[in-house]
């Protein structure tokens, strides 16, 4: 094949989440038929070092025709960062009949037959040449990167199954475990790409800031639940730049000695100042600098005080920018958090379904997966998880199939044991073990899958889809109509008639996170802590956007306040009212709340603006009690000839539990018989109908609410 040079350079963009490690470029058609490549084949790329990497066809809709999308060992491999240019040109390759690595990391060695044939079945397919990092994804999720030694024959050469792959002893060279790059963070492209602008500009383009005659951004404050990314995204840029890093986690800065703590900070600061550019990372920095209006401690005072000094003093701190890490930024001293120090706050929060989906990709990189495993289900149904929560998932998974295949492994033929696959069914599993960490605090109850389990209430259905489901499904609609979302619904009507169903079953079809709140649960005996509470209900809900937030018995929560009332229902009802309805916005949250006395209930929660919708919940009718009798006998064995509608028609007045509760009396009337041997086959006749619908009936007139059991 002749080399033909391309007449222009490329712009480097962020390559897929599935290519990373697989050594491909991506470029247009257009430029594939102009080198007259085929899909698969190596090209040269040429940065600031030439290296090579398998031509596949790019997706319009995510690369421009004089884009290119290459990831992190590629790029690491030209020279080159994103947003910077490169040109490609198609080359002359053989087939590598011997291939030597050296693992970056010093001293280590692959061994074990098992080990190494796994190695070799990763890189099958790989374009090298001499001097290229290779990386590759392991089971558990991470990747091991090798440096190329040597090639034989020597230039450019695809690795084969025929390919004789050796492995030498580091040169020291690789001083870190794992580099971290762009494409190892999923789910969080905007948060990354706001990042990326305060920290590389500054230090690649430092002379823009200065004809421009404004000061680059010098601190960044990362905030948001646990386990989101905030210190995988610093430890990616810390790979991707070429900058001096320096990572301090919070309670290593502290020491008992007087004036230990404010010296460690001002080392730091200075060997980044004299290592500039530099990225300095204050992991957990509300260790560091609380509040100081709150702590009693001499020591935690100076250094926030020698932190602030160091931030913004009259020494400049040159080419330096601070990163910082916090679950808790209401923990940290207000100075910090003034432009000047940290100038941007970013909140990295709970990934959405499409984030899912991109952690997914991610941790199941270095998986043997199977053909009917859906990445994309199982991102649907993992509301509430975090990435160090789906890392967990698939870790879990994956030894699920080990542990499931181990009776069948085959000690002798090690190759064959590489053909272990994860199973949806192992995935499937790994969610029991795994909880949710942005929801763990909250009793979560997984809704139903949809209206299908609940009978009647047509009307009522076709409310709450139009009030709940679509904003939830089709926010872009409503932001282009300009029509507001409700804020909240209050579902009212007697005991039994399927309220709290309901609120379940919408959560179930809009598959979004539910979170059910207990109300005892928020009361306290301590003064502020109900208030305290209840507001960070409301923060968990919105961290979890988007989501349904359900108060069952919500005039236990906020009732009428009266002069007589307690101060602790006063308080928390004018909490409630302005979380409803304060300066925050409630964004993607749908608040529920059900009651049977809507006459206990403060007024001011019913007006428009708060709950917007009240739903009344009436006693069913009898073609809806026809439909509530058939949903909960789908699933029992009934009798062909049995006849429901003479049933129905005697059950004016009870409500859908009522129903539900003459269903089961009467698969245990059914069942009791097959025990004591007086009936033989395993049916729910007309008998045990009727016999459960006069036992119910009696019941209701005598107490008005089921208590006992006639036996």
């Amino acid at each position: 094949m002749t080399e033909q040079q391309a007449e222009k350079s490329f712009k480097v963009i962020d390559g897929m989440p599935e290519d990373a490690h697989k050594g491909i470029i991506r470029i247009s058609n257009e430029l594939m038929q102009k080198l007259q490549v085929e899909t698969g084949e190596p090209v040269a790329i040429q940065g600031k070092r030439k290296t090579v990497a398998r031509a596949m066809p790019a997706f319009s809709d995510f690369c421009l025709p004089d884009q290119v999308q290459m990831d992190g060992v590629t790029r690491e491999n030209a020279g080159v960062a994103l947003g910077e240019k490169v040109a490609v040109k198609a080359v002359s390759f053989e087939k590598a009949r011997k291939v030597v690595l050296a693992p970056f990391i010093t001293g280590w060695i692959p061994s074990g037959d098992l080990e190494i044939s796994h190695l070799k079945q990763k890189l099958t397919g790989l374009a090298v040449m001499v001097d290229d990092h290779v990386s590759i994804p392991l089971f558990s999720g991470k990747h091991e990167t090798f440096t190329v030694e040597g090639i034989l024959p020597q230039g450019i050469a695809l690795i084969s199954k025929d390919t004789s792959i050796l492995f030498k002893g580091s040169d020291g060279s690789g001083n870190i475990h794992e580099q971290v790059r762009y494409d190892d963070v999923g789910g969080l492209a905007n948060e990354v790409s706001r990042i990326r602008e305060i920290v590389e500009l500054p230090l690649k383009y430092p002379q823009m800031f200065k004809s421009l005659g404004i000061e680059a951004p010098s601190g960044i404050l990362l905030y948001g639940p646990p386990g989101t990314g905030k210190t995988l995204i610093a430890r990616a840029i810390a790979g991707e730049t070429k900058a001096h890093f320096i990572h301090v986690d919070g309670p290593e800065i502290m020491h008992k000695y007087y004036g230990e703590s404010e010296a460690r900070l001002r080392q730091v600061f200075q060997e980044a100042k004299q290592k500039a550019p530099s990225i300095i990372f204050l992991d957990e920095v509300d260790a560091i600098a609380p509040p100081r209006s709150e702590v009693h401690g001499d020591v935690e005072k100076r250094v926030v005080a020698q932190l602030l000094a160091l931030m913004d003093g009259l020494e400049s701190r040159g080419h330096v920018i601070v990163l910082a890490a916090s679950n808790v930024p209401e923990m940290i001293d207000p100075a910090l958090r003034r432009p000047g120090r940290f100038d941007r706050e970013i909140a990295i929060n709970v990934p959405d379904h499409r984030g899912r989906l991109d952690i997914l990709k991610i941790h199941t990189r270095g998986m043997t997966i199977a053909s009917e495993v859906s990445l994309e289900h199982l991102a649907r149904i993992t509301h509430g998880f975090v990435g160090a929560d789906l890392e967990a998932l698939c870790r879990e998974a994956g030894m699920n199939a080990l542990r499931r295949n181990l009776p069948y492994l085959d000690h002798e033929d090690q190759e064959n044991n590489l053909n272990l696959q994860v199973e949806m069914n192992d995935f499937i599993n790994a969610l029991g073990e795994v909880e949710p960490s942005a929801i763990r605090s909250l009793a979560v109850e997984m809704p139903p899958a949809g209206w299908k389990e609940i009978g009647g209430m047509r009307a009522i259905k076709k409310r709450l889809q139009s009030m709940v489901e679509w904003p939830l499904l089709y926010p872009e609609l409503y932001t282009q109509f300009g029509v507001n979302a409700p804020k909240g619904i209050l579902l009212s009507g007697p005991p039994g008639t399927g309220k709290t169903l309901a609120a379940r079953a919408v959560a179930g079809a809009s598959k979004v996170n539910f979170l059910p709140v207990s109300s005892p649960l928020i009361f306290s005996q301590w003064e502020g802590e109900a208030e305290k509470a209840l507001h960070n209900i409301f923060k968990k809900a919105k961290q979890t956007a988007p989501c349904i937030l359900l108060f069952d018995e919500l005039d236990a929560i906020a009732p009428a306040r009266r002069q007589n009332s307690s101060q602790v229902t006063a308080r928390l009802v004018s909490q409630f009212l302005m979380e409803l309805d304060g300066i925050e916005g409630l964004k993607q949250v749908v608040v529920l709340a059900t009651t049977n006395r809507i006459d206990m209930i403060d007024p001011a929660l019913l007006r428009s603006g708060r709950f917007d919708l009240v739903l009344e919940f009436n006693l069913p009718s009898l073609e809806e009690r026809l439909q509530i009798l058939e949903v909960h006998l789908q699933d029992k064995p009934l009798r062909e000839n049995v006849e429901l509608l003479p049933i129905a028609q005697k059950t004016d007045g009870l409500t859908g539990s009522d129903l539900r509760a003459l269903i089961e009396r009467a698969a245990y009337f059914a069942l009791g018989e097959i025990i004591e041997g007086t009936m033989s086959e395993a049916y729910i006749n007309q008998i045990h109908l009727e016999r459960a619908l006069n036992e119910v009936l009696k019941e209701r007139k005598a107490y008005q609410l089921p208590r006992r059991v006639s036996l």
